[in-house]
């Protein structure tokens, strides 16, 4: 039998990371599971952060909340490595739903934060700083009413973050991509404000499937955190504009730009949710849709039979601009296509399937249901179906959202009405 501190039975081996090993274990006499993170010799050698590791244990070990992975033991081992010994968390992590899913809805996204927000709050009126918020340490849990509960793992851990170099962070803990401004520029005095800028790139992660910055190496990403700004939101990826100025608050370069405590940000996250709930009957239905894509991509065993093809090829136009709408329907009816028209996704399905269309075009921005989100889940279901993103926000956004959401191209709304054409044109050809 293989014992951690001659107390922890080893059942089997989590994960490994740059500064230890992270097994689940068995109390000998209790019988009780936790995650033991056994730190590597070298780190558990190192002066620099012993006594802060120990300083910073003896807090966690008296900080309790239920959306916590507490801390229960720590200590070293016979042969001199450190360990923690936290509670076992049999949720999923939060970066293997991004993995899987891409992005979350917006009011899923604002209740993960929320409850996130909530145990930052409890911990920062502790004086306890994490350091290290990022999708490996969410966990989500299911309640049961199968609700979303929130875990936030390695509080323990997080306090060795702060006693290496930046050259030292990156080789035990990868690409920085959640470190603050403050972090990136190896200030020693950051204070409960880098957790909350942390969390706005995790906000924007699943929002959008991506994070805000992320350069080709280590270096560039430093300084794309301390000197680009975010693509916005709303203009290339369709996200409410309340919740743009959220997550855009959280992500302020300069520490008393962004939300001053964690509670600031969570009444903003609530009140954002909440309006997004209140919203009128047509973006609850859209909400609806976005929950059940099974309704939207009309997965289901048969498919209603389109009506027969009259030879001319069918097109739909959506767009939440009417007028946009009649110059785009003129211009391609003058052409031979049969053109349909619609101002919200509630329609998407039975134009699809009845009037066998060959051609999605799509608003980006178009109210409750973007179009980038509408093109990549018609994308994995229906890869005959051609789409075009069509929108006024800039030509290198737009062309990268196309390529990101794999559409068939993409048409600028200030371009003139025959490029639109030529555009529909080489798509169709293809």
């Amino acid at each position: 039998m293989d014992l951690i501190a001659d107390k922890y039975e080893i059942v089997r081996k989590l994960g490994e990371g740059g500064t230890g090993k992270v097994y689940l274990v068995r109390h000998t006499d209790l019988n009780v599971e936790y995650a033991l993170k056994l730190l590597h010799r070298s780190v558990s050698e190192d002066d620099r952060f012993i006594e802060a590791f120990k300083k910073e244990a003896a807090l966690l070990l008296r900080f309790s909340h239920q959306g916590v992975t507490q801390l229960r033991d720590f200590g070293r081992t016979s042969e001199g490595q450190y360990y923690m010994a936290m509670d076992f968390s049999e949720g999923v992590p939060l970066k293997f739903r991004l993995e899987q899913d891409g992005y979350f809805s917006a009011e899923e996204s604002l209740r993960i934060t929320i409850q996130i927000l909530d145990v930052l709050e409890a911990a920062h009126s502790q004086g306890i700083i994490h350091r290290d918020i990022k999708p490996e340490n969410v966990m989500l849990e299911a309640d049961r009413e199968a609700a979303i509960q929130v875990k936030v793992l390695d509080f323990g851990t997080a306090v060795l973050k702060q006693q290496f170099s930046e050259d030292e962070v990156a080789a035990l803990f990868g690409t920085p991509c959640y470190m603050s401004p403050e972090q990136a520029a190896g200030q020693t005095d950051s204070d409960h404000r880098v957790d909350l800028y942390s969390l706005g790139v995790v906000m924007y992660e699943m929002l959008t499937g991506e994070v805000p910055f992320e350069g080709e190496n280590v270096v560039q990403t430093l300084l794309m955190h301390l000197t680009h700004p975010p693509l916005s939101l709303t203009q290339t990826f369709g996200v409410p504009e309340e919740i743009e100025k959220i997550v855009l608050k959280a992500l302020q370069k300069e520490p008393n730009g962004r939300f001053q405590n964690a509670k600031e940000f969570r009444l903003a996250c609530e009140s954002a949710l909440t309006a997004l709930e209140k919203r009128e009957s047509g973006e609850s239905q859209m909400r609806a849709l976005e929950a059940n894509r099974a309704t939207l991509l009309g997965v289901i065993p048969q498919p209603v039979k389109p009506v027969e093809d009259d030879g001319s090829t069918t097109i739909l136009c959506l767009d939440d601009d009417e007028m946009v709408l009649n110059i785009m329907q003129h211009v391609l009816e003058r052409e031979g296509y049969t053109v349909y028209t619609a101002v919200d996704c509630s329609a998407i399905h039975d134009y699809l399937f009845q009037k066998n269309v060959r051609l999605l075009v799509s608003d980006v921005q178009m109210p409750g249901l973007p179009g980038t989100k509408v093109c990549r889940l018609l994308k994995k279901s229906m890869q005959d179906l051609k789409i075009i993103l069509f929108s006024n926000i800039p030509e290198r956004d737009l062309e990268r959202a196309s390529n990101e959401n794999m559409a068939d191209g993409w048409i600028s709304k200030l371009r003139k009405p025959n490029e639109w054409l030529a555009e529909i044109q080489r798509v169709l050809a293809q």
